[in-house]
């Protein structure tokens, strides 16, 4: 784990209190680096789902395009079959102690992912989550529709967080933000404590204040004890 680089609300003489605290999904507080692709590879589609990804590596399509082809991909798929295959995604080591500390300290919490609504809705009431902001999948009499909306990409995670500081009451220095991926630095931003879970590039891992390597979460309950006011 990497040394914790303390912010400048770190030498104030009283601690700010955590009031929020803030998780990316995929590869963060789970194992799956990619909630898309556990379930094309599931369900037989990654072959397909993989020219979708190119195109989007290309620059042909944007992130909100390449979301709305893979999920029409998924057109006519019991929302049953999807919610069963997610649940089976294990989560990161320490997940459950983490929030369950938070919770027990009245910290509000709340899931701003680039994955799928349906999966962080799952993790949220298992995990008893606040909040949860991610991309949402259409369904009607039980099945997907292959229609998707688009609420957070990778470039746009900055202003669900804004939200969630403005709806819990939160000062930057009153959030803890966690994720892997670099559009995690937006989070990484409004935060005075940010880890970073097996980062995926340099940039989120320079833009954290702490780098978890082995995916064990427990350690930040320490971190956040250091570092933060606790009811």
């Amino acid at each position: 784990m990497k040394s914790f680089r303390p912010s400048a609300t770190s030498y104030a003489l009283e601690r700010p209190l955590l009031r929020l605290a803030v998780f990316d999904l995929d590869g963060t507080l789970t194992a799956v680096p990619s909630s898309w692709r556990y379930l094309h590879e599931h369900l037989g589609l990654w072959e397909q789902a993989l020219v979708h990804r190119r195109w989007f590596q290309v620059g042909r399509i944007d992130a909100a395009e390449w979301a709305r082809l893979d999920a029409a991909l998924w057109a006519g798929i019991k929302v049953g079959t999807i919610k069963e295959l997610l649940r089976r995604a294990p989560y990161r080591a320490g997940a459950r102690d983490l929030l369950a500390f938070l919770r027990q300290r009245g910290v509000r919490t709340a899931i701003i992912s680039s994955g799928l609504c349906i999966h962080s809705e799952l993790v949220a009431e298992e995990l008893g989550i606040d909040r949860v902001w991610a991309i949402k999948l259409v369904a009607c009499d039980g099945r997907l529709t292959g229609e998707v909306m688009v609420n957070v990409t990778e470039g746009s995670k900055e202003e669900p967080m804004r939200a969630a500081r403005t709806e819990f009451g939160a000062l930057p220095q009153e959030c803890l933000a966690m994720g892997d991926g670099p559009a995690d630095a937006g989070l990484f931003a409004q935060a005075g404590l940010s880890v970073a879970v097996c980062p995926l590039s340099e940039r989120v891992r320079a833009a954290a204040n702490v780098v978890i390597e082995d995916g064990d979460l427990r350690p930040v309950i320490e971190l956040v004890q250091a570092h933060f006011r606790l009811l």
